[in-house]
């Protein structure tokens, strides 16, 4: 499984770390095309002007593109989060793989509800946990344990809590043996769709209440 999850400080460093790009770009370029102008004969103060025009309006112009991609990647996002259902705010996406169905005999009695960490939607922090735990035959969630978490244990123990309210029943004609224990990956997103890919596996998604 992979899951594209971001927070905020990685946008903020990666945003800075592009504007230092871009500044130094600048200067390089305009350099070089003043440099140009001035090898075919313009004088210093005009080749500088020209320079200098052009430069800015290949980063306004480089900028105006960026900004309809971004435009066009929300609208893209928006489409596909109204297609999931999904509520337009933090929510956490339970994920199981429809391949997994087969081996599964239990069947949820109620969708599963989810709190979003406070503190990490306060920061806009994204993230994931995987789950393992063992079904008593009530129902109930036993053995809970945590396989991977990213990037801090709270949305583990979201996941936990909100597994300890979740009742199971048996799916029609199975016979559920009792020992196997089960995994659910969490995905907690703030906006658009979460990204989940596993093998081309479709994802059953359930919003936090």
């Amino acid at each position: 499984m992979r899951v594209s999850a971001t927070q905020r400080v990685t946008d903020f460093t990666v945003a800075g770390v592009f504007l230092v790009f871009v500044f130094l770009l600048v200067i390089v370029a305009h350099s070089a095309v003043t440099g140009a102008l001035r090898n075919a004969g313009l004088q210093g103060g005009t080749a500088l002007l020209i320079s200098g025009a052009i430069v800015f309006g290949v980063v306004v112009g480089g900028w105006a593109l960026y900004q309809g991609y971004l435009a066009l990647d929300r609208r893209r996002a928006d489409a596909e989060r109204e297609r999931m259902g999904l509520p337009d705010g933090p929510c956490c996406v339970v994920w199981r793989g429809s391949g997994e169905e087969a081996d599964m005999p239990w069947a949820l009695d109620a969708p599963v509800r989810v709190g979003f960490p406070m503190i990490a939607r306060r920061f806009g922090i994204e993230g994931f946990a995987i789950v393992d735990f063992n079904v008593t035959p009530e129902g109930q969630v036993t053995s809970v344990h945590c396989v991977d978490v990213w990037p801090a244990p709270i949305f583990y123990e979201a996941a936990a809590a909100a597994l300890k309210d979740v009742r199971f029943k048996a799916r029609p004609g199975a016979a559920p043996r009792f020992g196997p224990s089960f995994r659910m990956p969490f995905v907690f997103r703030i906006r658009g769709a979460a990204k989940v890919r596993d093998k081309g596996k479709r994802a059953k998604r359930r919003p936090v209440a």
